[in-house]
């Protein structure tokens, strides 16, 4: 007995241990950082940072030297040939007389090796610098889309918690009128009531069996959503260890502060956008200007009528040269100029987008303050107005169970307690999603 209590102990203990593998106890913060781990928006905005990185390495390669090595063989199956004045070798041949000749050899060979630098190009440097803005866009994009991701995560999370506390309501509070229903039941069979009471305390406790059914279900489709948006198995058992009382703690004190519109990622983002334009322009009008670099090359020639050029004891002649180039496109059929033209207009563009985001969010948080205001006071109405609504059951309850008040003026007493139970729930959910807002507006 004692080996098979052993046993089954150790076999309990297994099995809780598989179960703790599968479970996830997270807060509203380790939820967002597990969110931004599994999500595919923020990995491809990583991604992005990455790639910029890469286009800097690009950039920044266009101005390394260059070197190129060439190799080239040929044979003339047919040597070319040529004429010339027969007069230049015979001095007593006519003027119209030429002689027929053949020059060169049929194998031959070149080996190179071509070195260039980059001196100076105007669309280079522009380049450098727009590809640094460029890696400054995708880091702000990212970080944008971070906030967004943490800013769902949390609001799937507050939903989770304000479900289960009224699924916790409905459940508790159903309990409480079956208890009524069994105790109508038993004095309607002892005749000290109607049937009318006994039906009008079902009714009411179908429908609250309803509403908690319904409750139930919509708290595991909060939980389903919460688990697809932090990226785990919808299998995975998930619990929470924030708690409504704990947050709310937290986003209930009322502080108001002047927003910093500079440190909104949504205008950062406009701002860098306008650099990248005003690069741009400057990229098009560099094109003005002439490109200069400098270019050495060394090679090798060897001239033979077969092909034996590995033969150490035959001469290869060499050639050294070095130079500078400039070019500078002087026409290009208007190219360059409509080009500049069209990057000022966009150029434009990018300072009037940066001013309307400014005012917009401005106005958004002017309109998150509100909604916070509002929400702030809406919860501590409701809040006064649920513990109002608790009394009066309360105290219609006892009244019914002495005979004071009638079964339906318990039935529209419980029906407004879970209503207000519900009005606090939502205005609980409102208060915490319009904090969030409103620190975001005021650029945090």
């Amino acid at each position: 007995n004692k080996k098979s209590m052993k046993n089954n102990l150790l076999f309990i203990a297994l099995i809780l241990a598989f179960s703790s593998l599968a479970q996830q106890r997270l807060s509203v913060k380790e939820a967002q950082e597990l969110g931004l781990q599994n999500n595919i928006k923020v990995k491809n905005a990583s991604l992005e940072v990455s790639l910029a990185k890469k286009k800097i390495m690009e950039t920044i390669s266009i101005g390394l030297p260059k070197i190129n090595g060439e190799l080239n063989w040929q044979q003339f199956i047919e040597i070319p040939t040529t004429v010339v004045p027969t007069n230049m070798f015979v001095p007593t041949a006519s003027d119209g007389e030429y002689t027929e000749l053949q020059f060169g050899t049929e194998h031959n060979s070149t080996a190179s090796i071509t070195a260039t630098q980059l001196l100076f190009d105007g669309s280079f440097i522009v380049g450098l610098k727009a590809s640094a803005i460029y890696k400054s866009l995708s880091q702000q994009s990212l970080q944008l889309t971070q906030q967004q991701i943490q800013d769902s995560i949390a609001a799937a999370y507050y939903n989770v918690l304000v479900a289960e506390e009224r699924k916790d309501f409905l459940k508790l509070i159903t309990e409480i009128h079956q208890g009524i229903l069994d105790e109508v039941q038993a004095r309607y069979a002892m005749g000290m009531v109607e049937d009318l009471d006994v039906d009008r305390i079902a009714l009411t406790l179908s429908n609250m069996e309803i509403q908690s059914e319904n409750m139930q279900r919509m708290t595991e489709v909060a939980y389903l959503y919460l688990k697809l948006i932090l990226g785990i198995p919808l299998e995975e058992e998930l619990v929470l260890t924030d708690s409504l009382p704990n947050l709310l703690s937290q986003n209930q004190i009322l502080k108001i502060q002047e927003p910093n519109i500079e440190n909104r990622l949504e205008f950062q983002l406009a701002e860098t956008q306008r650099k990248l334009s005003k690069l741009d322009l400057r990229r098009y009008q560099s094109k003005f200007l002439p490109s200069i670099s400098a270019f050495g090359t060394y090679s090798q020639n060897a001239f033979r009528d077969e092909f034996n050029f590995f033969d150490d004891e035959l001469s290869w002649y060499p050639t050294k040269v070095i130079g500078v180039k400039a070019t500078m496109n002087l026409f290009n059929g208007f190219y360059r100029i409509t080009k500049v033209q069209q990057a000022k207009i966009e150029l434009e563009k990018a300072k009037n987008n940066e001013l309307q985001i400014s005012e917009s969010l401005s106005l958004a948080h002017k309109v998150a303050l509100s909604n916070y205001l509002t929400a702030y006071h809406t919860l501590k109405q409701k809040s006064e107005s649920l513990q109002l609504s608790k009394k009066i059951y309360l105290k219609t309850m006892a009244k019914y169970r002495e005979g004071l008040v009638s079964s339906m003026e318990l039935s529209q007493s419980g029906a407004d307690y879970s209503q207000a139970q519900a009005d606090n729930a939502q205005a609980i959910y409102n208060l915490l999603i319009t904090k969030t807002n409103y620190n975001r507006s005021v650029g945090k």
